[in-house]
């Protein structure tokens, strides 16, 4: 029974703490707030109204679903073991999670406006094989070594609130731009996370060389060993965030050229993002050296849990963290796009998409060719094939259904995903909702991906 305790709250852990938001799929939204959302130069004609919508980018390496759970003898069991092999020196959880609540854009002349909010979720864990070999299996393999286990982490929830502009020069350029209120509701970090373990062959004494400070906002609540619990929850947000103490901005650029057939686009974005945490502010810092007499924590959990309880003692008296309440600041990480696409016909394109991002020293990158075809003037359907995270088994699809002023958007980065969910690296979807006015009728019925400006 505590066998399986510890592997659940290990691959709990896995999934549910789980950065780049390669959101590809939305630059084939053409005529969109989606697409607008990726390059703030491409806003449609006319007056669109983005309604509630969802996000949601979810990225593991080296371990799948398939990898902690395995069949034994017609049973599926849970094989820690199994995935620790699969994991490398450095093994990466990221997720993007956007709630889409109201949006508005609408021209006068040659100037587009458009203001917009949406609910944001960053996370990302990078954390090396060591921690988990300790955490299941015990440090007596490392005796005589020194060994470094710490974890580095970052999960930020915040309200974004947009308002942005776009211009027309001449008959062929569309800028544009927007800047963005950041209002953090909570926050969990690491700003220094160097953990050294050394294991004596001297009686398996254990020295634990720290220098740890994790930050905390609205988020993490700490008493002792014995009481530490995470508060995070994202569906419990309310607009009293919106204008809470802890702010920042953020800027998006974008440029789009049409030359003839050919269709160019670049954007960056949440240029200078960052948010400072004033409000609910905990750090706890752990920094020098300690001792502790013992083996192997997580084997006397499951063998001994009276014996356990003395443990816990000992790590309560050796190891409790300094707290302080002094503010900090947190980067969101800028995102950049470029995408061109060619004519082959009046409903059919094919192009090129890229992108790149830096979010806390990890960088993702993704390259794709594309295409979309215009069925009728009620569907539309695209996809994409690419390399990303350095994988290659990436198929993108999309589909817009326009229904009158009603414009329904649903797209995948990964469809493959929804085929085999438990051999899966990635998780992406977007659903969309649109209503869109004062187009022209032209411009509407060649929805497959000519810009309207």
């Amino acid at each position: 029974m505590k066998h399986i305790f510890i592997a659940l709250a290990f691959a709990a852990t896995s999934f549910t703490v789980l950065q780049g938001q390669s959101d590809l799929s939305s630059l084939l939204l053409s005529n969109s707030w989606q697409e607008m959302s990726t390059n703030p130069a491409l806003q449609p004609e006319g007056i669109v109204v983005n309604l509630p919508g969802i996000y949601n980018n979810l990225w593991l390496t080296n371990i799948t679903f398939n990898d902690l759970v395995v069949e034994e003898n017609g049973t599926k069991v849970l094989d820690i073991g199994n995935a620790i092999g699969q994991m490398e020196a450095q093994n990466l959880l990221r997720e993007d999670f956007d709630i889409e609540t109201i949006g508005l854009g609408f021209h006068v002349g040659r100037l587009g406006l458009s203001i917009g909010h949406r609910l944001r979720f960053n996370a990302l864990i990078d954390y090396p094989k060591t921690l988990a070999q300790l955490i299941w299996e015990g440090n007596e393999q490392f005796i005589g070594q020194t060994i470094g286990f710490s974890p580095s982490f970052d999960l930020t929830a915040y309200h974004e609130f947009a308002v942005g502009a776009s211009y027309k020069i001449g008959k062929n350029v569309q800028i544009g731009g927007k800047v963005k209120l950041l209002s953090g509701g909570a926050n969990l970090n690491t700003e220094r996370n160097d953990l050294q373990l050394t294991t004596s062959d001297d009686v398996y004494q254990l020295t634990l060389d720290a220098d740890l400070l994790v930050n905390t906002a609205g988020s993490l609540r700490y008493d002792g060993l014995r009481d530490v619990g995470v508060d995070f929850d994202f569906g419990n947000f309310s607009t009293n965030d919106l204008f809470g103490s802890n702010t920042g901005l953020a800027f998006d650029l974008g440029v789009a050229v049409e030359l003839g057939k050919i269709h160019l686009a670049v954007s960056a974005l949440d240029l200078g993002a960052e948010i400072s945490w004033e409000e609910e502010v905990t750090n706890y810092t752990l920094s020098g050296q300690y001792e502790f007499q013992g083996l192997d924590v997580a084997q006397q959990l499951l063998d001994d849990g009276e014996s356990f309880g003395s443990v816990i003692d000992s790590l309560y008296n050796t190891y409790e963290p300094q707290e302080s309440t002094n503010s900090y600041t947190t980067n969101v990480g800028a995102k950049y796009y470029f995408s061109g696409q060619y004519e082959l016909s009046e409903d059919i394109l094919i192009g090129l998409i890229a992108f790149t991002d830096n979010y806390r020293d990890v960088n993702t990158t993704a390259v794709a060719v594309s295409g979309s075809i215009n069925f009728s003037p009620l569907l539309r359907i695209g996809g994409f094939y690419g390399l990303r995270n350095e994988r290659l088994d990436n198929l993108g699809v999309n589909a817009t259904l326009s229904l009158g002023p009603v414009h329904l958007m649903a797209a995948t980065d990964n469809i493959i995903s929804a085929f085999r969910p438990k051999d899966a690296h990635l998780a992406n979807f977007r659903i969309g909702l649109n209503l869109a006015f004062g187009q022209e009728k032209e411009s509407a019925d060649t929805s497959n991906g000519n810009r309207m400006f």
